[in-house]
């Protein structure tokens, strides 16, 4: 009766042990097809900030006087820096693939907090880009 006992027990303990793994692994898939999708809003988010950006450029450049489309520039410029703060705070949530992010993104944020335009606007500690800026000084290495 012992062994008996102890045989359902232990095949009790393998179904347990086998239904863990399983869904372990499903969670994983989960997660990954979940981060997937977080880098696929992350990229358009940020494409449709440029574009309308580039957009704005375009038409500014047949009217240099356009006071109008100056001010628009500078509201999707904000948009641009907004989407990559987005994106940031996600990378700095674990919600993507960090080494996937920073193959993606680590020239683009670099470009954007050290260009004359934009860098007085990533300064510390008033900075509201204080994502980007964490993000920007891990992969940069600065104190």
């Amino acid at each position: 009766m012992e062994c008996a006992s102890f045989i359902i027990a232990s095949l009790a303990f393998l179904l347990s042990l086998i239904a863990f793994v399983k869904s372990n692994a499903a969670a994983k898939t989960a997660n990954d097809l979940t981060k997937g999708q977080v880098e696929m809003q992350i990229r358009e988010m940020i494409t449709s900030a440029k574009t309308r950006c580039a957009d704005l450029g375009i038409q500014l450049s047949g009217d240099l006087n356009n006071e109008t489309i100056k001010l628009s520039i500078v509201a999707a410029l904000e948009d641009v820096m907004n989407a990559y703060e987005e994106a940031c705070g996600k990378y700095n949530d674990n919600k993507v693939d960090k080494e996937r992010f920073k193959k993606s993104y680590m020239v683009e944020i670099r470009n954007i907090v050290e260009d004359e335009n934009t860098s007085s606007k990533y300064q510390m500690p008033q900075s509201k880009f204080q994502a980007t800026v964490k993000v920007y000084n891990e992969w940069n290495n600065i104190e």
